[in-house]
């Protein structure tokens, strides 16, 4: 597993529920689950052996596109799937063991860009 590969899979999963959820209004979770199954089927028909963790990588970014639009819009999701790569690979491993991870570190990535952007925003206001 590479930070390249978690980082494109990443984005891939974030955007894909972001666009279901916001453009097409799918419900929450099928807008997650379906292009984790759609994910899955593609790897496993393939035929390249993947490493498992991408496939945790791809569904928990998917948590990160299921956040409100008023709150993130796609390219702070963008952003978000990105700092959320780089958590998936880098600390989730040190959690093993500790339920919640993916969806920790999705809360994680999104509250950091959201309250940098504020944080900016208000510093531009000054």
């Amino acid at each position: 597993m590479t930070l390249a590969g978690v980082l494109l899979v990443s984005i891939l999963g974030a955007q894909a529920t972001y666009f279901l959820i916001h453009h097409k209004h799918w419900p929450t979770v099928r807008a997650s689950a379906f292009p984790a199954l759609l994910f899955v089927i593609f790897l496993r028909l393939s035929g390249v052996n993947w490493d498992g963790a991408l496939q945790g990588a791809f569904f928990g970014a998917t948590f990160v596109g299921m956040t409100d639009k008023s709150r993130l819009g796609w390219k702070r999701v963008l952003v978000a799937s990105l700092v959320y790569g780089v958590i998936f690979t880098f600390l989730i491993p040190l959690a093993r063991g500790v339920g919640g991870g993916l969806g920790a570190a999705a809360f994680a990535s999104c509250s950091v860009v959201y309250i940098l952007t504020n944080f900016a925003k208000k510093l531009q206001k000054a």
